[in-house]
């Protein structure tokens, strides 16, 4: 890797964190999911695979 795109790596690994913007893309993604779940667009069979797939 040359020196310029060692540099631009290193900026963004710097100006955002993982341990910032992982919680925050999941709390995202969670009020996105409980928000389509109150609007019903979530069809019930997709709940269900859902269900069944996170018990094994």
């Amino acid at each position: 890797m040359n020196n310029a795109a060692q540099t631009r790596t290193n900026k963004l690994e710097t100006a955002v964190s993982a341990a910032y913007a992982l919680p925050a893309m999941l709390a995202a993604n969670t009020v996105a999911l409980l928000a389509l779940d109150q609007l019903g667009g979530i069809p019930h069979w997709i709940k269900t695979a859902v269900s069944l797939f996170l018990s094994f």
